[in-house]
Parts: C-alpha cells; sequence; structure tokens
C-alpha cells in the first residue's frame, strides 16, 4: 500500500472506532496518529510541526479562563438570568441561548462562546429539570455559522483571512449575508427537530440556589477585565499580529495573577482529552496532506476550467469538514485554493468564500466537525451527559442538509451577479 492509500485507510479506521464509541475519541485519535508515525507515513518531525499549537493554546488558554470564571460564579449569574428570560418555557430558552451564542460568536471564536455559555446553559436546563444536550447541539450550530460571519469568529476563518490577505471589514463584508441567511434558515427548523426530554441524571437542581461558595467570588470584577482585555485583543489582533493562541494563553495567565494562590489546581478545568484528540486529529489531516491528494485536486480542478468551481470548493469543504475538524481540513485545502487562483486569478475572493462556508457547514454534520463541537462534547461529558457520534449525527445531518442547500443557492446566485 502507498502512504496515501495508509493514511485513507487511518481515517476509515478512526471513524469505524468513533461511531462504535469504543474507546475515548483521544485515545482513538492519538492511536490512529501514532499509527502513521509507526508506519513511516510521516516522521516524527513531521507529525509535530502538523499539529496547530495555534489552536492547541487557544483552547487551553481559555479553558483556564473559563474555569476561573466559573469558580468566580459568573455562570452562576448567567443560569440565572437565562431561566428568568425563558420562564420556565424550553422553546424560549432555545432562542434565548441561541440569540446569545450567534451574538458573541461574531466577536469571539465559536470554541470560547461554547466554553463561556455552556456552564450557564447546563445550570438553567437542569434548574428546568431538562436534558441539556438539544439545546447545547443547538448553540453548536449557531456558535459555527454565527462565527463564519466574522474573521475572528471561526478558527478557520482566521487561517484563511491570513491566506487570502482579507482584512477584518472585508471578511465581514463577504461572509456576513450568507451567515444571516443560513442562520435564518436553521431557525426556522431548529423546533421541529429538537425534542425536549426531562434531565436523564434524574437531579432536580435549583438555579437560584447557590450549591457552594465560590473561591474566587470577590475575584470576579478583575477576571472580567482580564476576559474584557482578551476580548479587544481578538478585535486587534491583525493590527498588532497577535495570534489567537498566545492571547489565550497571555489571559490565562494574567487570569492566574489576579486569581492568586485561591487559583487551586487550575489544571483540573482543563480538558485534556479533548486536546490530544485534536492533537491527533492535526497529525493525521497532516499524513493525508504530505500523500499529494491536495495537489493531486487542485490539478484535477483546474484542468476542468469550470465556471461553478466556487460551487466545487464549496460542497468540497463542506463534505470533508463533516469527516475532518474544519480547522485542519482548511490548513490542507488553503494550499488548492492558492494553487487554482494561480490558475485561475479571476475569481478573486470567491472561493475564500465558497471555503469559509463549506467549512462552516459542514463542521456541523458530525461531532468532530469543528473544534466547538469536540469542545462541546467534551464539557457534556464532564458532565455526566451522553453526546457521543451517534447521538449528534441524526441532528447534525438535517443541519447540514438545509444549510448546504441554502449555500449553494448563495453561491449560484453570487456566481449570477459577479456575471
Amino acid at each position: 500500500m502507498s502512504q496515501t492509500q495508509i493514511a485513507l485507510a487511518a481515517l476509515v479506521l478512526l471513524y469505524i472506532f468513533l461511531i462504535g464509541d469504543w474507546f475515548h475519541r483521544a485515545w482513538t485519535a492519538l492511536g490512529v496518529a501514532a499509527l502513521m508515525v509507526l508506519l513511516h507515513v510521516v516522521t516524527f518531525r513531521d507529525a509535530f510541526y502538523s499539529i496547530d499549537f495555534n489552536t492547541i493554546g487557544l483552547l487551553l488558554g481559555m479553558m483556564v479562563l473559563v474555569g476561573l470564571l466559573g469558580e468566580a460564579g459568573l455562570f452562576f449569574r448567567f443560569g440565572i438570568k437565562a431561566r428568568q428570560m425563558a420562564r420556565e418555557q424550553p422553546k424560549r430558552l432555545l432562542w434565548v441561548f441561541f440569540g446569545l451564542t450567534v451574538v458573541l460568536s461574531a466577536f469571539l471564536d465559536n470554541v470560547t462562546t461554547i466554553l463561556l455559555l455552556s456552564p450557564a446553559l447546563f445550570r438553567a436546563a437542569e434548574g428546568m429539570d431538562l436534558d441539556p444536550v438539544p439545546f447545547l447541539m443547538a448553540m453548536i450550530v449557531a456558535s459555527n455559522l454565527g462565527g463564519m460571519a466574522s474573521l475572528i469568529g471561526d478558527p478557520p476563518n482566521i487561517l484563511i483571512g491570513t491566506a487570502s490577505h482579507m482584512s477584518f471589514n472585508t471578511f465581514v463584508a463577504h461572509l456576513g449575508l450568507p451567515a444571516l441567511f443560513l442562520l435564518t434558515g436553521v431557525a426556522l427548523i431548529l423546533p421541529r427537530i429538537l425534542e425536549w426530554k426531562a434531565n436523564p441524571q434524574m437531579i432536580a437542581v435549583d438555579p437560584y440556589r447557590v450549591p457552594q461558595d465560590f473561591p474566587l467570588a470577590d475575584r470576579l470584577t478583575l477576571l472580567l477585565i482580564v476576559l474584557g482585555i482578551v476580548l479587544a485583543a481578538f478585535v486587534l489582533q491583525g493590527l498588532f499580529h497577535w495570534t489567537s493562541g498566545a492571547i489565550a494563553m497571555g489571559g490565562a495567565c494574567l487570569g492566574l495573577l489576579v486569581s492568586g494562590r485561591r487559583a487551586g489546581r487550575f489544571w483540573r478545568v482543563v480538558d485534556w482529552g479533548t486536546l490530544g484528540f485534536f492533537v491527533g486529529i492535526f497529525i493525521l489531516v497532516g499524513a493525508l496532506e504530505r500523500g499529494g491528494i491536495v495537489v493531486r485536486l487542485a490539478n484535477t480542478l483546474a484542468h476542468w476550467h469550470t465556471n461553478n468551481l466556487a460551487l466545487i470548493i464549496l460542497l468540497t469543504s463542506a463534505v470533508l469538514s463533516a469527516l475532518v475538524d474544519n480547522v485542519p481540513l482548511v490548513a490542507a485545502m488553503i494550499p488548492l485554493i492558492r494553487h487554482l487562483l494561480h490558475f485561475m486569478p479571476g475569481y478573486g475572493f470567491q472561493l475564500w468564500i465558497a471555503l469559509a462556508m463549506g467549512a462552516a457547514i459542514g463542521g456541523n454534520a458530525t461531532v468532530m466537525g469543528a473544534s466547538a463541537n469536540v469542545v462541546g462534547q467534551g464539557l457534556a461529558e464532564e458532565r455526566g451527559y451522553t453526546l457521543n457520534f451517534r447521538r449528534y449525527l441524526p441532528f447534525g445531518l438535517k443541519i447540514f442538509a438545509l444549510s448546504l442547500l441554502l449555500g449553494a443557492l448563495y453561491i449560484i446566485v453570487l456566481n449570477k451577479i459577479m456575471g
């Protein structure tokens, strides 16, 4: 077998284990990645450089900062306010968190948004004796599509913006309208495909009662200032050329500094399994890229000379993003887009727009399609809820089918307008 065939076989093997849910997803991904090294598909050095440490740093830093804010009682207060706004009605609770997620995802990356809002969601849903997982799945979709609108809203967007040299305003001008179009369509079907179930843990939670003393309650104001600094840094990162991972890690360090000794064992709030899963996925996608699949696909598409190339990029990136996390996938697709634009420079930003849309749309299809999905799954499992591949898939495929249809329609209309 060639190295490319082995890498493709490893991808199939990964999915078999994820669907079977026999092992933790981190051990599955890391085991497949280790197999790539042992079979000499990639060297240890190549595997190491395949890892996107900016994304890992972003996740790690925000996990620590969000954990500190949780110990200060911030999300307890969010949960109370959300339940008050919901007025004990599940559909109202859905719209409260759906709308809040969309807004925040346009200004934060979607991983940060899920990390910030999910503790409040769990608290509010448990207080209403409801299973929080359906609401969490709706939040994941809102974060992926809402994050599509801005340069900093979705980790793949950061990669695309850097490669295409699009400014923050240019990115919003091109992706804001399709994001709103897709979100409107998804919002119309969400109440029809979600089911409200009783809390499977059978534990009645009173969200108005403080379950324990919050050790960092008196540091909440300082931690909110740190959070504000981090958010401002995300907005200004293009001006100062800061990476998202550096900003998040800097915010985590500053948060630990203002928390002092009462921060406790902060590493307990880190989901090491999620980080390990990402490392394994990055190495696997790196092996696929080094197998020459990207170059072959680019040459094939370029020789077609088709007028529907943007639509093909949308469909390809959407389908592939449903199979692997869209962050490493976009990293692998960027050389393809550059290669295509070398042959056909007249496309301008259209191919980059199609790639960003496809990554966001495909990211909703499976529980491993996007960073926010994986993080949300980890948070649910930490609280004892089941959100595995099989539970998410029926919901994700419905959202994927609708949003892909709307996205394809938007690209077709855009092609007509652009001539």
